[in-house]
């Protein structure tokens, strides 16, 4: 009962004085109204008001709640969760917990543990042939924050940026954040198109690509399309990112050297995750920037969200340090190049003349092309309706509308999944597409 009198009188409800007793005070506080507004058609009263930026933050193309959504056939983006090494990355975590003490539970430095960046450096130079110093790596949550922190460093309004048209819309979405213009450049099956050339304005700031795997289209830019994107690069005093979102799962043919690597004039951001080497959740995700940004990026890091999980940096470090990321990546190469093999079998027998599906060569998903005057949005909505999943290759329209296409992930199931998923798949299609 005391506390609630303590309570009162420090709320300005009760006075008192010693000797005098306690009184219900003579003045009691009043709760300030609320300064009159306007109420207008584009604000009720009552509704919170979004920044320009807001508006564009409150319209991202992705699922806000995809981890309630059960896993069907044929999502796209996905790792097949139950391969990981789960008791390996146990016994690690483990290790880590036991390993903690005070000095360690403060906070890290901005770019990352030393310790994880110099493996990724090392691992960097024998699978993708970059030379890059262990000072360049910064560690981040994912790619997206990446990006949107190359944004922020490197846009002003008004600047421009060339994207892959169709590409990865998270990339194209977090530059027009910034004010910038953001100018689609055509993409065919070898990526972006450099011929004719491309465009050398004093606005020209950024260029993104994904070139070692096109999103969505699956090609390999090849190297004189590189070597024309960073003569481009020199021209415009323009900076590269290089989004190599899954090329450690290549298999058939020999990969090429990552643009990074051809790389003379420290034009390239090289950008890589391990959401889909490893598992989404893990959330880390990387760049390597030139010297010249590496105080920045540091900085911006700092001030952003001064630095991700010291923990799982430590445990993710051990795992490639002791060659089990090394490992698990050969295995799921193999289990992949297995799976990409079944789909485009049973696609041949049960979606002759309904799609038709490039070789596989590379990655997570398969590109699947409709007949010309098919809506692809329509066909995804109605295979959704039958429980299969599939991406319309116009989710990744900048400008142009592209062929119209489906986005099919094959990497997290199954051969028998495989295999009932498509012939289902044909018989809606019969449906739809004759």
């Amino acid at each position: 009962m005391l506390s609630v009198y303590e309570q009162l009188a420090a709320e300005g409800y009760l006075a008192g004085t010693t000797g005098s007793g306690t009184t219900v005070a003579c003045t009691l506080p009043a709760v300030a109204p609320a300064p009159e507004q306007p109420a207008t058609a584009a604000e009720p009263r009552g509704q919170q008001r979004l920044s320009w930026q807001g508006e564009r933050l409150a319209a991202s193309p992705f699922p806000v709640f995809e981890a309630a959504t059960p896993l069907r056939t044929f999502r796209a983006n996905q790792p097949d969760l139950h391969a990981f090494p789960v008791a390996i990355w146990h016994k690690l975590q483990l290790r880590c917990s036991k390993a903690t003490d005070p000095k360690a539970m403060g906070y890290g430095e901005a770019a990352g543990l030393r310790s994880l960046r110099q493996a990724i450096a090392d691992h960097l130079r024998y699978s993708q042939r970059i030379v890059c110093r262990t000072e360049q790596v910064m560690i981040l949550g994912s790619a997206q924050q990446g990006l949107d922190l190359c944004a922020r460093l490197l846009l002003d309004p008004g600047d421009s940026v060339l994207v892959e048209d169709p590409g990865y819309p998270g990339a194209s979405h977090v530059f027009g954040l910034t004010g910038a213009k953001v100018i689609g450049m055509p993409v065919d099956h070898y990526g972006m198109k450099t011929e004719p050339a491309l465009p050398v304005t004093p606005d020209m700031r950024l260029a993104y690509v994904t070139a070692a795997h096109q999103s969505p289209l699956g090609g390999v830019m090849p190297i004189e399309r590189r070597l024309a994107l960073l003569a481009w690069a020199e021209a415009c005093n323009a900076t590269i990112i290089e989004d190599d979102y899954d090329s450690e799962y290549r298999f058939k043919g020999t990969p090429l050297s990552a643009l990074k690597s051809l790389d003379q004039g420290e034009r390239v951001i090289y950008m890589g995750t391990f959401s889909k080497l490893l598992y989404p959740s893990l959330r880390l995700a990387y760049l390597v920037v030139p010297d010249g940004l590496v105080d920045a990026f540091a900085s911006a890091i700092s001030l952003t969200c001064r630095h991700v999980s010291r923990f799982q940096q430590e445990v993710l470090s051990l795992f490639i340090a002791e060659g089990h990321f090394a490992r698990h990546l050969r295995h799921m190469r193999l289990l992949y190049g297995e799976r990409a093999e079944i789909f485009q079998q049973a696609c041949q027998a049960h979606l002759q003349g309904l799609v038709s599906v490039p070789p596989i060569t590379t990655g997570l998903d398969a590109t699947a092309f409709l007949p010309e005057r098919a809506n692809d949005l329509e066909v995804a909505n109605l295979l959704g309706n039958q429980g299969i999943e599939a991406r319309p290759l116009s989710f990744y329209r900048v400008k142009q509308m592209p062929a119209p296409g489906l986005v099919l992930g094959f990497s997290a199931f199954d051969g028998d999944a495989i295999r009932a998923g498509v012939a289902a798949m044909g018989q809606a299609l019969e449906r739809c597409l004759k």
